[in-house]
């Protein structure tokens, strides 16, 4: 028998809570079957007993939080995706902030960052749309420690960039071995930190933020959390 089909609506609902109250997710938006198979995996992975044990496991333990929130929450990421977020706030650097003439450096988020790509073409249009690096910096913020890893390695394979490579942009990067690599004239812009962006007290940011990239977080929210 399928150990997540083994998994009560009941059992699902208490991790569906859990995750409801601390990073306020919507868990409609990555469906009960998913759930199930991702509290299964990490039942394995824990040696809990029973789907009750494991969400009282969950409600004590920040690790295992961390792990199935790994599961749950894929990092679907990759550069410049969707594109016109980024020509939109290209447009906003150059028609608007640069006529401004402002005495501070520009403020963006990305939030979450997931592995990265997201913060890194906020660096780069902001240097392409004729930004000096001294006039900009770029906060990324993620629940996950595992994905700011990878995003602070800042090196990727063809998947990051989908069906199109750098283009334009290559010369962000270096190319070696399959994978590239983001040089340091961009990766110096960014700030990668670990928080829970649902529970603004726990935060280590400063604002306010001139520009804030936060689309693939609100899909996944419950209404008050979005609020």
């Amino acid at each position: 028998m399928d150990p997540a089909a083994a998994i009560s609506a009941e059992a699902c609902e208490d991790v569906a809570r859990i995750l409801r109250e601390v990073i306020g997710l919507d868990c409609a938006t990555v469906g009960r079957g998913s759930l199930a198979c991702a509290v299964a995996e990490r039942m394995r992975a824990s040696g809990t007993g029973s789907a009750g044990e494991y969400a009282r496991l969950l409600a004590r333990s920040p690790e295992e939080l961390d792990a199935l929130i790994e599961l749950v929450v894929v990092p679907e990421t990759w550069f410049f995706r969707d594109r016109e977020p980024f020509a939109f706030l290209s447009g906003f650097i150059r028609s608007e902030w640069k006529a401004r003439r402002p005495a501070r450096p520009m403020r963006l988020l990305s939030a979450p960052c997931a592995t990265g790509e997201e913060p890194y073409s906020i660096a780069m249009v902001c240097l392409e749309s004729g930004l000096a690096q001294a006039d900009f910096s770029v906060d990324a913020v993620d629940i996950n420690g595992a994905f700011l890893e990878r995003a602070r390695r800042a090196s990727y394979g063809r998947n990051s960039f989908r069906s199109a490579g750098p283009g334009a942009f290559a010369r962000y990067f270096s190319f070696a071995d399959g994978c590239y690599t983001v040089r340091e004239e961009a990766r110096r812009q960014v700030r990668f930190l670990r928080a829970n962006i649902a529970a603004p007290a726990s935060l280590p940011l400063q604002g306010p933020y001139d520009a804030v990239f936060c689309r693939n977080l609100m899909i996944y929210l419950h209404d008050d959390a979005r609020a």
